[in-house]
């Protein structure tokens, strides 16, 4: 894809939705397994609804350490697939915005609005994480030398000799 990274960007809904899509199926995927592994590790009861709790996410209890710690494993994980999926860095608080604003909403639905401050404060340092983390690795891939030299990589040029001059 040439131009990735320079010159003007055109607008793709198509494009951004599939990246929102992936993202957010990501999320939960990593953190569901994360969440699940854990409850099995420590035989905790299992169940999908403790991931809309807020009273859950708590470090006094076994299952919120594992809701916790499964969410900012989440968000390293997160993090380098938004090197690959994003792979802008002006692009990375957009999206982990948005799969934690759908994560929110989800919460809002399934028990309202989380008021127990432990929530908060398990939520924040998880966005910062992959948003600081995504934002460093597509500073990176961003900042790379290009290659223009052929399938071998980069053949540094040579100084003209003086029969070529």
């Amino acid at each position: 894809m040439a131009g990735q990274f320079y010159g003007a960007e055109k607008f793709n809904p198509r494009l951004i939705t599939t990246q929102i899509l992936v993202m957010q199926s990501s999320f939960w995927l990593c953190f569901c397994s994360c969440v699940s592994v854990g409850d099995l590790f420590f035989g905790e009861e299992q169940g999908a609804g403790q991931l809309f709790q807020p009273e859950a996410y708590t470090w006094r209890t076994t299952r919120g350490l594992i809701l916790a710690c499964a969410l900012w494993l989440t968000s390293f994980v997160m993090a380098v697939e938004l090197r690959f999926v994003v792979q802008r860095a002006k692009k990375c608080l957009d999206f982990v915005a948005t799969y934690h604003i759908f994560h929110l909403m989800a919460t809002c639905l399934a028990e309202g609005f989380p008021a127990f401050w432990q929530w908060w404060i398990i939520q924040v340092p998880a966005m910062l994480i992959s948003v600081l983390l995504g934002e460093f690795m597509c500073m990176r891939a961003e900042t790379q030398d290009i290659s223009l030299g052929s399938k071998g990589g980069s053949k540094k040029p040579s100084k003209p000799t003086f029969d070529e001059i």
